[in-house]
């Protein structure tokens, strides 16, 4: 994993590292074509990253007939933007709905505050990633800002004011990061939408934690039961 061993969090998940990297193994060797494992997918991802992206599916059914766009700050390879994308074109084929990701694609820049994090972790080639919007034939649907979180939110809703959302995958995990966002995406989310933390109340990401209770401290904080990540959501009222 791209962060240094725990003793709370992550402890509870250690112990299946070993079966699970020992069963990957064997996978790989069985021979399967590359396009087996994107055609029969569920015969090879293991349980825990599927409860990951239902997760976010059952997020996102949550606001169907909500107005407004969804966002993903921390795009790295894509996963959550393109789920997205491919959601929508499910249930939403002829609404407006666009999938924005959100990631400046330099790695992360943890704090003291984040010793679990590695620096540059979670870093991905911007270029190799547009190729594969592209291939999939979703640039339509979806639209990649290479921008620091940090710094040029701002800027970017100033041109951008009209801008809504209806759900807000937040999949940074640093407190300058998320506090940010918070600010800028908050305002932004209609009513009965949905903002999802990947790492509240995770020793990987105190940063998070932090932010969500200095911005939204009476926030009914909800989890999702089956997933281990991602670890929370707001709907907002």
């Amino acid at each position: 994993m791209d962060y240094k061993e725990g003793n709370f969090e992550t402890k509870k998940f250690s112990a299946r590292k070993g079966p699970y990297y020992e069963g990957l193994t064997e996978i790989l060797s069985l021979g399967y074509e590359t396009e087996d494992l994107i055609h029969h997918f569920p015969s090879f991802v293991g349980h825990m990253t599927l409860s990951r992206f239902l997760a976010l599916y059952e997020a996102y059914k949550m606001t169907l007939g909500v107005a407004g766009h969804i966002a993903e700050a921390g795009v790295y390879k894509g996963a959550g933007t393109l789920l997205f994308a491919k959601l929508t074109q499910i249930f939403e084929p002829e609404t407006l709905t666009l999938v924005h990701g959100f990631d400046w694609f330099e790695g992360s820049r943890p704090t003291e505050e984040e010793p679990n994090i590695f620096e540059g972790s979670y870093k991905e080639d911007y270029d190799r990633l547009m190729r594969l919007i592209s291939a999939q034939r979703l640039d339509h649907i979806v639209h990649i800002h290479k921008l620091d979180l940090r710094s040029d939110l701002e800027q970017f809703f100033e041109t951008n004011a009209y801008m809504q959302f209806k759900l807000v995958y937040l999949d940074a995990g640093l407190y300058d990061v998320v506090i940010h966002c918070l600010k800028h995406f908050w305002p932004r989310l209609t009513s009965g939408g949905v903002i999802i933390f990947d790492q509240f109340n995770h020793e990987l990401a105190p940063g998070e934690t932090r932010a969500v209770r200095e911005f939204m401290p009476d926030a009914k904080i909800k989890t999702f039961t089956f997933g281990w990540m991602p670890t929370a959501y707001v709907v907002k009222p």
